[in-house]
């Protein structure tokens, strides 16, 4: 009897040792077929200026960044007039961004006459790196998971144009939902804008908007600099021009004042002339009478 309640003891622990096990295993087994959550692509907007973003207060660190940015046309915030900060930066949002940065600087170029400057001066567009170094780089429809109709189409179709492919890691694969790390941010910041790599952590697994948004508005910032010393250098080779042109206009007048004066005195010389003739003739002709 006491064997028999032993084996009962025994077998109801063991189902029980049996049903904690299943459920560990079953609880497992659904914690690893849990799917990650799927990428969405988000529209982006265009605020006339940083008080239209709902979600910038004036204390955040990246404040001026943004503002700034927003200024010079550069795409970062999204179409609900939010900038999230905190978020990681994602990829397709760094192309978009850097797209914009860069029609940003060739139209302020455009607009102050300094575009063939520019495009002679090859540090004004960070033309390093700027290359294909990838053949098939040529065209966005060569991403698998882009589609045309996608928000990052535009600016992926752009920057190809420019012969931009820093950002284009991979020809097969596009990844916009990709998190940016700090390595990779400065890298193509680097080759397309020759933006040194001063403040990266190449630790750092992923970089945030607010940081990006300080440092993209330091490149923005240092090319617009240089855009800046241009339209100078373009005034004053203007201005220099100008008053070269007055001056040999100035040579030119007092060289015909000259002229004119050298012409009256040599007409006043010549009737000067023909009147000590005339008088001598008449001199000459008096003494032949007598």
């Amino acid at each position: 009897m006491k064997r028999y309640l032993k084996l009962i003891s025994s077998l109801f622990i063991f189902s029980l040792l049996m049903g904690n096990v299943e459920a560990q295993t079953r609880t497992k087994t659904k914690i690893k077929a849990a799917p990650a959550p799927k990428f969405v692509e988000t529209n982006f907007g265009n605020p006339s200026s940083i008080t239209d973003v709902t979600d910038m207060a004036d204390s955040n660190r990246a404040y001026n960044s943004v503002k700034n940015l927003i200024d010079e046309h550069v795409t970062l915030t999204y179409d609900d007039n939010t900038f999230r900060g905190n978020e990681p930066l994602r990829k397709g949002d760094f192309i978009v961004a850097l797209n914009s940065s860069l029609s940003a600087i060739k139209n302020f170029a455009v607009e102050n006459g300094i575009d063939s400057m520019m495009n002679a001066n090859t540090t004004a567009m960070g033309n390093s790196g700027m290359t294909a170094s990838d053949s098939s780089m040529t065209n966005p429809s060569g991403f698998t998971d882009l589609e045309e109709g996608s928000v990052y189409y535009p600016a992926v179709q752009s920057l190809m144009e420019k012969g931009v492919t820093a950002p284009f890691t991979n020809s097969k694969k596009l990844d916009p939902g990709a998190v940016m790390s700090e390595k990779d941010v400065y890298n193509a910041l680097n080759k397309v804008f020759n933006y040194d790599k001063s403040g990266m952590n190449p630790y750092a697994t992923s970089m945030t908007r607010n940081k990006f948004a300080m440092v993209l508005n330091n490149a923005v910032s240092t090319k617009m600099q240089e855009q800046y010393a241009m339209v100078d250098q373009k005034n004053a080779a203007a201005e220099q021009a100008k008053q070269e042109e007055k001056a040999k206009m100035a040579a030119e007048m007092q060289q015909q004042e000259q002229m004119k004066k050298d012409s009256l005195n040599s007409a006043y010389q010549a009737e000067q002339q023909e009147i000590e003739k005339k008088a001598l003739e008449a001199q000459s002709k008096k003494k032949h009478k007598k």
